[in-house]
């Protein structure tokens, strides 16, 4: 891994289908080099997939929250498996951490209406050693520059 592997991953995070012709453009090297070392990047595995920017309001899903959980297990794997696995119709968890500090776990989720983040919180509310949760809307996002 040098520089110029680092700034090919700042391209390709920020727009995952741009072509080695412009990543080689942006980084003036040949495409040839920029294809050998992409392919090393996704054979050692660094580069795992690639990624769609989807507009979610335009899906209808247009409320956003983290939700914080304090759960009392012995197997956080278990919990977090049986939390990401949830369904509740209309509604998304994107992201599940195990984190550290006053809570155990962060979901970040969307939903279509306020319903849905209701029936969600029933449904963690049942869970074995569930104890407290804790919702933050999210208002707004921003987006992050597009350079290398």
């Amino acid at each position: 891994m040098d520089d110029m592997d680092i700034k090919i991953l700042k391209l390709l995070e920020l727009n995952g289908r741009m072509s080695h012709e412009e990543i080689a453009k942006k980084l003036n090297i040949s495409r040839p080099a920029i294809h050998q070392r992409v392919s090393k990047l996704e054979k050692n595995k660094i580069i795992k997939g690639y990624k769609t920017d989807i507009d979610w309001n335009a899906v209808g899903q247009v409320i956003r929250a983290i939700i914080f959980i304090n759960i009392h297990t012995l197997d956080f794997n278990k919990a977090m498996k049986e939390i990401i696995n949830l369904k509740v119709p209309g509604l998304t968890i994107e992201e599940c951490y195990r984190i550290t500090g006053q809570w155990c776990i962060m979901l970040k989720i969307r939903a279509e209406k306020t319903d849905q983040l209701t029936l969600l919180h029933d449904e963690l509310l049942k869970m074995e050693g569930m104890l407290d949760t804790f919702t933050i809307l999210i208002l707004s996002e921003m987006e992050r520059e597009k350079s290398v």
